[in-house]
């Protein structure tokens, strides 16, 4: 089973971590029917996916993120597609003995779409601050910077360290 950094993001970050940079090579997650399996299988929410129109649409949402990221303007053809498929997801509720519940439709791809663009809408998406990690997150605390404070941060760390004792 395939392991994927940076879990319980909202949906469209979790995909967006599936490009990965692993001793400075990217690494694509979802590269084969085994990894879009082993992702879709920790969002059972989603149901099956085409591999190719999954990759397609994550690496829509990575250029939109990334722009996001970098306070730039996105890929017009990048926005078009998270926009396309976003426009297809529709939102119903439904009353039940605990409550209304709201229902996603349009397909998985729309619900990813739709994350997306409520994950910039809410403003509180950033890259991690350490220049070799490609991964995004939706931060709750302005003072966060990195996305995971057991390996980005405490490289960091380990990096400042290094160079007071090299000053020294």
């Amino acid at each position: 089973m395939t392991t994927f950094p940076l879990l319980g993001e909202p949906l469209a970050v979790d995909l967006a971590n599936t490009a990965v940079r692993t001793r400075g090579r990217e690494v694509d997650l979802i590269a084969d029917d085994a990894g879009v399996a082993d992702w879709l299988a920790l969002h059972p929410v989603l149901g099956p996916v085409d591999g190719d129109r999954l990759r397609a649409l994550r690496d829509a949402i990575r250029e939109v993120f990334q722009a996001t990221a970098d306070t730039r303007s996105a890929d017009p053809e990048a926005v078009r597609a998270v926009n396309a498929a976003a426009f297809r997801c529709l939102a119903t509720l439904t009353s039940t003995s605990d409550g209304p519940v709201v229902e996603w439709g349009g397909g998985p791809l729309a619900v990813l779409a739709r994350s997306a663009v409520e994950v910039v809408a809410a403003a509180t998406l950033r890259g991690c601050a350490n220049h070799d990690c490609v991964l995004f997150f939706a931060h709750g605390d302005d003072r966060r910077k990195f996305c995971d404070t057991k390996t980005c941060a405490n490289r960091a760390r380990q990096a400042r360290h290094r160079e007071r004792q090299s000053q020294s």
